[in-house]
């Protein structure tokens, strides 16, 4: 992502798509208070594959000591000394050119920001204590605590021991990922195949040409579980935005596991489906979730016990 470095004091700078710099706090992404800096000094665009620097002021942008030329933009490379003004106090090192993300950004600027993959388990993989993942274009849900909520740019996300980072929207939106995402055409169908006594649950997706075996887990027993629940109120009759709620704490009872364990198997089967299928987006709506519950997505699925097809769910 693109970054910048204040050699000063080692504080990094992530670029947003287009990030404006100046002294106007409310239109600037990097407010400066310094009177020789203008209401909006220069603007960072991702423009082309490419970094570009445009010079909108009255002191004038540098790069590598030589002026801008206002309203031109220019390339920037890694190594390269950016200064707003002409003291030597606003001044940056180029240390990344890649393309915006979207991020969290630490508390302490000197870190590191994280990157967020089409799913996220956080702080680690192996010790997940929240889940963030992308539902739709630019939109990024939290999944905390049995809760879920959407994240707006500047949310704070408590990382425990490394504290509450700050939620950065700044990758663009560009057509090619709203078609991506926009194919409900092609909704992935779900298969949940369980042994005759229910000992062995075992999960196959289809997405399009796509078709994979994701195997036996105990994970997938919770799916069917919401599955059923599901299949059984579109049988009765429910309206599609009142089927297959389940109380959270009487699905961990169900199954025979403290919540949090609950909380780790849907994580867990979320990133195993965006990883397995990464152009399925819908699939990031496996679980949905509302106060205290939680159900199957509205995802056609089947459900099969032994050799038996024990049911199929179409979304309306």
């Amino acid at each position: 992502m693109g970054t910048l470095l204040d050699p000063r004091t080692a504080e990094r700078v992530v670029l947003r798509a287009e990030h404006v710099f100046g002294r106007n706090a409310l239109r600037a992404d990097t407010a400066i208070d310094d009177p020789g800096i203008s209401s909006m000094h220069a603007v960072a665009r991702w423009r082309g594959g490419r970094w570009m620097l445009v010079d909108h002021s009255r002191n004038g942008t540098f790069v590598d000591d030589l002026a801008l030329a206002p309203g031109e933009p220019v390339a920037l490379a890694v190594g390269q000394e950016v200064r707003l003004g002409r003291g030597p106090g606003v001044a940056w090192r180029v240390l990344d050119v890649a393309a915006p993300v979207d991020a969290l950004v630490p508390p302490d600027l000197r870190q590191r920001a994280i990157a967020l993959a089409p799913h996220n388990l956080l702080p680690s993989p192996e010790a997940p204590e929240l889940c963030i993942y992308e539902a739709r274009p630019g939109q990024w849900m939290l999944e905390q605590d049995g809760e879920t909520r959407a994240l707006k740019d500047g949310d704070r996300v408590p990382l425990g021991a490394a504290g509450l980072h700050r939620f950065l929207a700044a990758a663009p939106m560009d057509d090619t990922r709203v078609v991506e995402f926009a194919r409900e055409a092609e909704l992935p169908c779900l298969v949940l195949r369980l042994s005759l006594d229910e000992e062995h649950a075992r999960l196959e997706v289809s997405a399009g040409a796509a078709s994979v075996d994701l195997g036996e887990r105990s994970r997938q027993y919770c799916g069917g579980t919401l599955a059923r629940r599901r299949l059984a109120d579109q049988q009765r009759g429910l309206e599609p935005s009142a089927q297959g709620w389940l109380g959270s704490a009487e699905l961990a009872r169900m199954l025979g596991m403290e919540a949090t364990h609950l909380n780790m198997q849907i994580f867990r089967a979320r990133e195993q489906l965006m990883t397995t299928l990464p152009g399925a987006a819908p699939l990031a709506r496996l679980i949905e979730r509302r106060r205290g519950e939680l159900r199957i997505g509205d995802l056609p699925f089947e459900i099969y016990r032994g050799d038996r097809l024990e049911g199929r769910y179409r979304p309306a």
